[in-house]
């Protein structure tokens, strides 16, 4: 569906989703060793498919997700049935902490509010990725998507820390708004994004709704922040 603003942009949509529910912590109550592999719990197999259902009269014409399989499994129960191919994209998956610093760890605090410094120049996620690599990294990937003139409505599924960047790239503000947003597991963002039709530069970015879950459009049950979410957990030893 092609659309137009005022001043004669052409307009194109991103749903950008966050996956949906998943564990960090094993049946023992330990921090699972690799959490790029995690699966999505049954929780969030549940998220994503109200996700879907609520979007289905959404028209996607194209589906990226990071290569994570917790972002390839939202992706596909989202947009179950439409026979829409999913794009793996490396250049959207999540911060890697450093697994040292994580086994030092005392103090949970540490770990619910992990994002807090990601505006101060040379910052570490956890000892582990730069802030500001992994912003270049996602907008460079963005940016070349956005290059590519074919699709109007695209699905991109990505994490929470990803999430942040793409919307501070929105707003216009990079990693000085970082830590001020929150993503909730299966939300998702709508961003309008108007180029001009000849040159397909970009001319504007406008976020139009920003970390909407359906299956608690209020928030009244999800006070803790997401990072928090995963704190609770690891300090009280359960997988879900």
């Amino acid at each position: 569906m092609l659309r137009t603003a005022f001043d004669g942009s052409r307009r194109r949509r991103i749903y950008l989703f966050r996956h949906g529910d998943v564990s960090y912590v094993d049946d023992r109550g330990n921090r699972v060793a690799d959490s790029t592999a995690v699966p999505l719990t049954s929780w969030g197999r549940e998220q994503a498919t109200l996700t879907g259902k609520a979007l289905q009269g959404i028209a996607f014409d194209r589906a990226i997700s990071s290569s994570f399989p917790r972002s390839v499994e939202t992706a596909e129960l989202i947009l179950e049935g439409r026979g829409i191919e999913i794009e793996r994209n490396p250049a959207f998956v999540e911060f890697q902490g450093n697994s040292a610093y994580r086994a030092a760890v005392t103090d949970l605090n540490d770990i619910a509010y992990s994002f807090k410094d990601a505006a101060v120049p040379g910052a570490r996620y956890n000892g582990g990725d730069s802030f500001e690599a992994v912003n270049a990294r996602v907008i460079s990937g963005l940016e070349a998507v956005l290059a590519e003139p074919e699709w109007e409505t695209l699905a991109l599924v990505a994490h929470g820390g990803i999430n942040r960047l793409v919307l501070g790239w929105a707003f216009g503000t990079g990693l000085a708004s970082f830590a001020s947003i929150d993503q909730n597991t299966c939300c998702f963002n709508v961003i309008d994004v108007d180029v001009h039709p000849a040159t397909n530069d970009v001319v504007r970015k406008t976020v139009r709704a920003m970390n909407v879950t359906t299956y608690d459009v209020a928030k009244e049950g999800n006070h803790l922040l997401s990072l928090e979410q995963i704190a609770t957990r690891l300090r009280n030893k359960v997988p879900a």
